[in-house]
């Protein structure tokens, strides 16, 4: 195993290991045993840091959500100030790269990767918070500045939510092929329906 200087960092290591397998050996060749050696330890280490197989999923899940979430807040830093609708775009332009470049976490995040798992509470909480919580603070700004008309934030973030979600996973599917543009106009459709009028 490398050389690492804490727990945390043998977590992480242990983490991308399991990523790594499910993204090139899908669930079936997501064991302990092969996690463990692809890390470079023995079964043991994911139970010392784990607690299991389910603990370990548990992690994925909540590994996933936080790097979802950088990837977020990392496609704000070239738009506009708040209360600009292009940041609810760029934020949904994040979350479809994001479904691209890690397909490993977003099965298990939102699909069924890991069969028989089942987050815990506390970590689909923290998870939503991190991810969707982003997006409603955007929507309300932009409520806040006129730029947009909702009956709530949560109303119009859930749109949001369901409209990049589904260009998403149609993609991950290899149900749809999407360019940049496209993603474009399909993110600005539920925005450009709420845009005040006259």
């Amino acid at each position: 195993m490398p050389e690492v200087d804490d727990l945390a960092d043998r977590r992480r290591l242990v983490l991308e290991s399991a990523a790594r397998v499910l993204a090139e050996d899908g669930p079936h060749g997501l064991s302990l045993r092969r996690i463990s050696a692809d890390a470079g330890g023995s079964t043991q280490l994911v139970y010392t840091l784990f607690g299991g197989k389910p603990g370990l999923a548990d992690a994925l899940y909540s590994e996933g959500f936080r790097r979802l979430g950088e990837a977020m807040r990392n496609g704000l830093r070239a738009a506009p100030p708040a209360g600009d609708p292009d940041r609810i775009a760029a934020i949904g332009g994040a979350y479809v790269g994001f479904a691209k470049q890690e397909p490993a976490f977003f099965s298990v995040m939102f699909g069924r990767a890991i069969p028989g798992f089942t987050p815990a509470r506390g970590t689909t909480a923290l998870g939503r918070e991190c991810t969707y919580g982003q997006l409603v603070a955007e929507v309300q700004a932009c409520l806040d500045a006129g730029t947009l008309v909702a009956s709530s934030a949560d109303q119009l973030a859930r749109l949001c939510w369901l409209t990049v979600h589904g260009l998403a996973s149609l993609e991950g599917a290899g149900m749809l092929s999407a360019d940049d543009a496209f993603v474009e106009q399909v993110l600005r459709t539920p925005l450009e329906a709420h845009r005040p009028r006259g």
